[in-house]
């Protein structure tokens, strides 16, 4: 008879211990679920950079780029400017250029970077800084004109001691210039994962990654081996297939988990020549 009546205080018993195990998973894990962070569609801040390297004989040419900034006003634009290859021969751009640059000088959530190649740190360091003073001295011209940074092309990845040096001391004329106003943003594009030996606190972003996305499926892994430090790094990602636009938002999510500053078209080739049909959708998904 004993064990027939001890039945039902086991189960209340089991009852009670189940009862205290939910509590004390709502009291540990629920306040955790809201405090950590979940990833979800634009958690994080994220940026669009635009080589812009269309001349707009019309303003109509960069269209595309004025309605986004219009549709998406939470959504940051870094604009790379690039009148011929760099800031072109003349003190000041020409009328035409000039009217699209001050048109684009309207919108807040725009900043615009000057374009300047170092040929990989070969070219002649002082034409180089030149041409970062030349995009310097547009403010004087316009304040419509002012340029908040530098975006230095061709920027070297294999370490040299002078390589260091050459990047070093443009960064420093960048940071420097009275003409260019706002963060004095520093930008390098690489292409590649460059030597750490180039990491300096004077460069604020860099293009680990700028080639086609078959390409970039095999450099996943050593891309996210990079330190945690997605605010620095930037992807321009050229011949993103159809099959990876089926879902265009879950793509942007991860890459801009990884990389704060995203490009991505379909486009295969002249692709900074072009706005390309994914734009519309691709700046939509990377809205914050």
């Amino acid at each position: 008879m004993a064990p027939t009546k001890s039945l039902p205080r086991r189960k209340w018993c089991i009852s009670i211990t189940v009862a205290a195990i939910i509590v004390i998973i709502i009291v540990i894990v629920v306040p955790l679920a809201v405090i950590l962070p979940r990833k979800k569609h634009n958690i994080q801040k994220a940026n669009v950079i635009v080589p812009l390297y269309i001349y707009p004989s019309s303003t109509s040419l960069w269209d595309p780029l004025y309605n986004a900034l219009e549709i998406h006003p939470t959504l940051n634009f870094t604009v790379i400017i690039n009148p011929n290859s760099g800031p072109g021969t003349t003190q000041f751009p020409d009328a035409d250029y000039t009217a699209a640059v001050e048109k684009l000088s309207t919108y807040d959530n725009a900043l615009m970077v000057g374009y300047v190649r170092t040929g990989y740190a070969t070219r002649n360091i002082s034409t180089v800084i030149a041409e970062v003073d030349t995009y310097a001295s547009w403010s004087s011209n316009s304040s419509a004109l002012t340029m908040h940074g530098i975006f230095f092309d061709e920027a070297p990845y294999d370490y040299s001691e002078d390589a260091v040096d050459f990047m070093h001391t443009v960064n420093q004329v960048v940071k420097n210039s009275t003409g260019l106003h706002g963060p004095r943003l520093v930008l390098h594009n690489p292409g590649l994962i460059p030597d750490s030996r180039f990491d300096d606190n004077t460069t604020d972003v860099t293009v680990v990654f700028e080639h086609d996305y078959p390409t970039f499926l095999t450099k996943e892994a050593s891309l996210d081996a990079l330190p945690n430090n997605r605010s620095e790094y930037c992807y321009l990602i050229n011949s993103v297939p159809t099959m990876a636009l089926a879902n265009l938002t879950t793509l942007v999510d991860t890459l801009s988990s990884e990389a704060q500053y995203l490009f991505l078209t379909e486009e295969t080739v002249d692709f900074y020549q072009s706005f390309g049909s994914l734009w519309t959708n691709f700046t939509a998904a990377m809205t914050t």
